[in-house]
C-alpha cells in the first residue's frame, strides 16, 4: 500500500540525512490504479464499492498526509525540499488528437524554508526540476530546458508539452490564444486551438506560424533524446 511505501521512504530519508550526503529519492504512489486495494479503516469511504478509483485517490490523499506528519518532525525536513506531482488526470483517454485536459494536473512543493507562492499560469513537468534547483539555491550549467516558475516574469507566455500514445503535443499561448501543434507518426503535423475554459481542442487549419510552432514542438521531441543517448545528462 501507499503506506507500506512512504512508511519505507521515511526510513530512507533517515538514513539519507544521517549519512550527510545530498540525496534524491522517488516514491511513486500506486493505490490509484486497478484493482485499487488499500487497508480497511482508514479512510470514510467516498463511495461504494470499496475499490474504486475515487475511494483510492481519498486514501493516497490520507497517506501522503501521514508521511508528511512524520517528515515535519524529522531531522530532514529542515534540508530537504519535497515536490508532489503527477503524471496525467485519473485515465488519460478521448477522441481528440491529445485529450489536453487530462494533463491539466497540479503540483505542490514543500520544505522548511519555502515560502507561500502560487503559480496559476501555463507550465508544464520540464519546469519542476528547474524551479526546484532554484528554490534550494543551487546555480549552475545543466541541460534542462524548463523554466524557473518561482521567478518567472508574470507576462511570459506558457508552454506546455504533451505525450498521448504515438502523438506529441505542444502548445503555446499567442494572442490568437492556446495554439496546439500534434507531431503524429508518418503524418503532416495537425494544428489546433485549445479552449480552456470549456476544455475542447478545436483542429483548424496551419495558421501563418505554423512552421514555428512545429520546429518548437520537433526540438523538444529530439533534444531529450539526443542528449540522453549521447550521455550530456552528467556534470562537466
Amino acid at each position: 500500500s501507499d503506506e507500506d511505501l512512504l512508511n519505507k521512504t521515511h526510513e530512507q530519508l533517515l538514513a539519507h540525512h544521517k549519512a550527510g550526503k545530498p540525496f534524491f529519492t522517488l516514491a511513486f504512489s500506486s493505490s490509484n490504479h486497478a484493482p485499487f486495494e488499500f487497508p480497511d479503516g482508514r479512510i470514510d469511504l467516498y463511495e461504494q464499492p470499496k475499490g474504486t478509483d475515487n475511494n483510492a485517490v481519498k486514501y493516497a490523499d490520507y497517506a501522503i498526509g501521514e508521511f508528511f506528519k512524520k517528515a515535519q518532525n524529522s531531522p530532514y525536513w529542515k534540508d530537504t525540499v519535497f515536490l508532489i506531482v503527477a503524471d496525467h488526470d485519473i485515465r488519460v483517454r478521448g477522441v481528440s488528437l491529445v485529450p489536453v485536459e487530462r494533463f491539466h494536473i497540479p503540483g505542490l512543493i514543500l520544505g522548511a524554508d519555502i515560502k507561500p507562492q502560487r503559480f496559476t499560469g501555463m507550465a508544464s513537468q520540464i519546469d519542476l526540476p528547474v524551479t526546484l534547483l532554484s528554490l534550494m539555491g543551487i546555480a549552475g550549467q545543466h541541460p534542462m530546458t524548463g523554466r524557473d516558475l518561482s521567478s518567472l516574469a508574470a507576462d511570459t507566455p506558457g508552454r506546455a508539452m504533451m505525450q498521448y500514445n504515438d502523438n506529441f503535443g505542444w502548445m503555446e499561448q499567442t494572442k490568437n490564444g492556446n495554439q496546439v501543434v500534434v507531431l503524429r507518426s508518418g503524418k503532416a503535423p495537425a494544428h489546433a486551438v485549445y479552449d480552456a475554459k470549456n476544455k475542447q481542442l478545436k483542429e483548424t487549419a496551419a495558421p501563418e506560424n505554423a512552421q514555428l510552432l512545429e520546429d518548437r514542438a520537433l526540438a523538444n521531441v529530439l533534444l531529450p533524446d539526443l542528449l540522453y543517448n549521447e550521455q550530456r545528462y552528467r556534470l562537466p
